[in-house]
């Protein structure tokens, strides 16, 4: 019989529960040390805290074998797959590999929502090393929503245990870390979940391996196990009530947003900084140079303070780029980072090394390497080194000097998934507008409201950079996916990237496919990479096509202006190795980048191609709290210095604006429908992922005057006309829908798109041209500026 003891009915003092709660809900530096010469407290006898209630407690012991504890529930699966043996129960998941099974614990527990929950189980039997189990926490009543603590057979992978939430279908990955050892099925180990409010750490035998925040719109609910591709075993599990909160988390910079018309306007950081600046709220980003004893300084010179004492008082709000230019300032750095939780900052440098030493010590603070200096030219081989330089820095973000900011070199290397900044010193208020219509995503500046300025005259959906089209394996709304002339009606289309899905043969040949099997997508039935190379060309592709080998796509676009997005499908982690050799081969290190849902492939990848960009593919849902959305994505991307890929159903535009000003870039898949793919290009998406490349092919990217001097009466209107480039390439040529005055002699007046001055001068003006999209939205591509003479 069930040992499930009800809250209402009973209160158990359990002996030394509270004092272990205690000592696993914080880790040692969150817990307070010893007062020498305490104040005599005010109350003698002070109310005992609470014993905390068990909700329930069951071993399985005195269970019949092959049933299940009363009240517990199959969710998904079979009831042969759900049993108990010997004394343990067992969830059965075996046979599929991707979907789960799930057990639901006694219902009663939905009510609840902070809880302690411990489990003494082992992975009896796993399909492969990927294979988990889960701890459901939170559950809906139905099968979703639920929030799960997922452990691998392979523990010690970069994602061996993962803090995760399920809603509509969809995952998102909100934490994950690797755990000391591979799941044994000859050893018990313990799962500990504490969850209270919208705070979650997960534990396994004692080691915190989550520390997370959770969505405040699911704040209570039951229990559960599943498992998928393996056997769950479970000895016994004891669910008691949590009454102690747990410590906050470190908290997240809320910048300042300017207000403008410009969609995922370029993030502003201020190189010259006061001391002000340093304490606004709500916060300026900021750049200071942090010398060895972490003192700060603005960019020319002048003390701000020390850094240390100024988190010790809570006088720095600021989010700060930090330069720092020796290994000293790093290690100095360090325990201050971690003593104050500080780690929403971005270190920049010029030094590659001290940049990638810097990460590999504070995972969690992101990196900028500083090409100002560098010395390079706008040409294919410098805008490579600093993808590749980047990458090896593991930085996100590259910032360039003035001489380096047009249009063509900022798409290169944004193509290639960096985060473009330029860095302007002293500048006219023209060059702040050529830099920021040239398409970055941030620029560093001693003049932030010059930026501000232009961001308060443009109108809404003002597009500075272009949305980059991914053809998702190809064009398949057209031509069969992941073929070779998939991908070239794709770029024929103009698609800036083609995605392809890659396993790898018993010969070890990299295949394009989506499937890990043939049968949908080929006459033939069984898995890919069982198969060698030969047996799979004697197979025909749907539409007549064979099955093509990465080598085949690096020939076919090799010299085109797209990209490949070679997403690694295969868990062979010798996979990166033979695709580095395919892209020596045919030399296009210039044209891959790799995503993955993997996490082990990203850090294989940066193992062995450090240069190449990485983008981690995965779900998401965004919270009404800024700060969780932005911990979860950092929490995703860190780890690879990679952009965010997530499913775009749950992706509000206002969460990737907040997660701009750290470099982060959005790639999100797969468009299907044409209102959304069109939403998200308005509000100024880094990259779309879709099935239909030909619904972009006639937007106008980019425009150029046609005259840069122009010549006009006075109180008579202006008028320009401009070359429009769609994305496929087409030329054409169309009038200006409206300009900016940047400068003028004269007064003037703008009415409806009209600009009239009033008297003879001279002026600097920047067209405007607007394009209706066909679900009835618009925007706006800024030219470059013109010169006017008014007569």
């Amino acid at each position: 019989m069930s040992r499930v003891i009800l809250l209402a009915l009973m209160l158990v003092a359990i002996t030394g529960m509270a004092g272990c709660s205690d000592d696993s809900d914080s880790s040692d530096d969150n817990k307070i040390p010893p007062v020498t010469n305490p104040e005599p407290d005010p109350d003698p006898d002070p109310e005992p805290e609470p014993e905390p209630n068990v909700l329930l407690d069951e071993d399985f012991e005195a269970i019949a074998e092959g049933k299940l504890p009363e009240g517990w529930m199959v969710m998904d699966g079979a009831e042969e797959l759900f049993y108990t043996k010997e004394g343990s129960l067992f969830v059965d998941g075996r046979g599929n590999n991707y979907t789960p099974v799930a057990l639901r614990l006694p219902e009663f527990l939905q009510d609840q929502g902070n809880y302690r929950i411990e489990v003494s189980f082992t992975i009896a039997e796993a399909n492969t090393t990927s294979r988990w189990v889960g701890m459901q926490y939170r559950t809906g009543l139905g099968v979703e929503p639920y929030y799960q603590m997922a452990i691998r057979q392979n523990a010690t992978a970069a994602n061996g245990t993962e803090h995760a939430f399920r809603n509509t279908g969809q995952w998102s990955i909100v934490d994950k870390a690797g755990f000391s050892e591979v799941i044994d099925p000859a050893k018990l180990y313990t799962a500990t979940i504490v969850v209270h409010g919208d705070r979650v750490q997960q534990y396994l035998n004692g080691t915190l391996l989550q520390d997370s925040v959770l969505d405040s719109d699911f704040s209570q609910g039951g229990v559960g196990f599943q498992a998928a591709g393996s056997l769950l075993r479970v000895e016994g599990v004891t669910v008691t009530e949590q009454l102690k909160a747990l410590p906050p988390l470190p908290p997240m910079v809320s910048v300042a947003e300017p207000e403008t018309g410009a969609s995922m306007a370029p993030s502003i950081t201020n190189l010259s900084p006061v001391a002000g600046d340093l304490t606004a709220s709500p916060a300026n980003s900021v750049f200071l140079k942090l010398d060895d004893q972490l003192m700060l300084s603005g960019q020319n010179g002048g003390s701000l303070g020390y850094l240390d004492q100024m988190l010790d008082a809570g006088e720095f709000t600021a989010m700060p780029m930090l330069y720092v230019t020796s290994q000293a300032a790093v290690d100095a750095l360090k325990p201050v980072v971690e003593r104050h939780q500080f780690f929403d900052l971005t270190l920049v440098s010029d030094n590659q090394e001290l940049l990638k030493d810097a990460r590999e010590k504070m995972p969690f603070v992101r990196a900028a390497v500083d090409f100002t200096h560098a010395n390079l030219v706008a040409g294919p081989a410098d805008l490579l080194r600093i993808v590749q330089t980047t990458n090896q820095s593991k930085a996100k973000i590259a910032i360039l000097p003035e001489s380096l900011l047009d249009k063509t070199s900022v798409q290169y290397i944004q193509n290639r998934l960096i985060s473009v900044w330029g860095q302007l010193e002293q500048p006219e208020y023209v060059q702040t507008v050529d830099a920021l219509t040239a398409g970055v995503n941030g620029l560093l500046t001693t003049d932030p409201d010059q930026a501000l300025a232009f961001f308060t005259a443009l109108p809404e959906n003002t597009l500075l950079r272009k949305p980059l089209v991914v053809g998702h394996r190809g064009v398949p709304s057209q031509v069969s996916e992941n073929t070779v002339a998939g991908a070239l009606k794709a770029v024929e289309l103009g698609a800036d990237a083609v995605e392809s899905d890659i396993y790898l043969t018993t010969d070890n040949q990299v295949v394009v496919m989506h499937d890990g099997t043939v049968d949908r997508t080929t006459d033939g039935t069984g898995a890919v990479e069982e198969k060698s190379l030969a047996e799979l060309k004697a197979l025909t592709v749907d539409g007549g096509h064979s099955v093509p080998t990465m080598d085949e796509f690096f020939t076919a676009l090799k010299g085109k202006r797209a990209v490949h997005f070679v997403e690694i499908k295969s868990g062979k982690p010798e996979i990166v190795e033979h695709l580095k050799a395919a892209i020596e081969r045919h030399g296009v290190h210039d044209q891959v980048i790799v995503i993955s849902f993997n996490s082990d492939q990203l850090l294989k990848l940066q193992e062995v191609m450090p240069g190449v960009s990485g983008g981690f593919l995965t779900g998401f849902s965004s919270d009404s709290n800024m700060e969780k959305n932005l911990r979860t994505i950092l929490n995703a991307t860190q780890q690879y210095s990679s952009t965010f890929n997530p499913s775009y159903g749950s992706l509000a535009p206002e969460v990737m604006e907040a997660a701009k000003h750290r470099g982060t870039t959005f790639w999100p898949w797969t468009f299907r429908n044409l209102a959304d793919a069109e939403k998200y290009y308005l509000a100024g998406t880094h990259g779309l992922t879709t099935d239909y490349a030909q619904w972009f092919s006639d937007y106008p990217v980019t425009v150029e005057p046609v005259k840069s001097d122009l010549v006009v009466a006075a109180n008579s209107a202006l008028l320009a006309d401009l070359t429009v480039t769609t994305q496929v390439g087409n030329n054409m040529t169309a009038a200006a829908s409206d300009f900016l005055v940047l400068e003028s002699t004269v007064s003037y007046a703008n009415t409806s798109g009209s600009v009239v001055f009033e008297a003879p001068g001279s002026a600097v003006v920047v067209p405007l041209y607007e394009y209706t999209l066909t679900e009835g939205g618009s925007y706006y591509l800024v030219g470059a500026r013109q010169q006017v003479t008014i007569n």
